[in-house]
């Protein structure tokens, strides 16, 4: 399904189910990290994969349920660059993003 597909089913997420997919993916990181560091007969490549595969997740699953892109600013160039900086820095990006939704919806 497309984004605007999706948006217009309805199928939004919360953005407590939201953090908890991201609280478990970087849980998942760091035991994957520990395991790589610890044990000499662990892949060190697992670490690595499972990163962008953490960012893919979290692009796919959380970034297009939880933000709805106004019709302004959903051009080519703000969409895509919004989408591969949460690729590739998902740890930070997707924290100051749920940090700006939290004080927005608290606010």
């Amino acid at each position: 399904m497309s984004e605007v597909e999706i948006q217009k089913a309805g199928s939004y997420i919360s953005l407590r189910k939201s953090v908890g997919i991201y609280v478990s993916l970087l849980v998942l990181m760091i035991i994957l990290l520990v395991l790589s560091s610890r044990l000499s007969w662990f892949p060190g490549i697992i670490p690595f994969i499972a990163y962008f595969a953490c960012g893919f997740i979290l692009n796919r699953i959380v970034l297009r349920r939880l933000i709805e892109w106004h019709p302004l600013y959903n051009t080519l160039a703000n969409v895509s660059g919004a989408k591969i900086s949460s690729f590739l820095m998902w740890p930070l990006a997707y924290f100051i993003l749920f940090f700006r939704l939290t004080i927005n919806k608290i606010l």
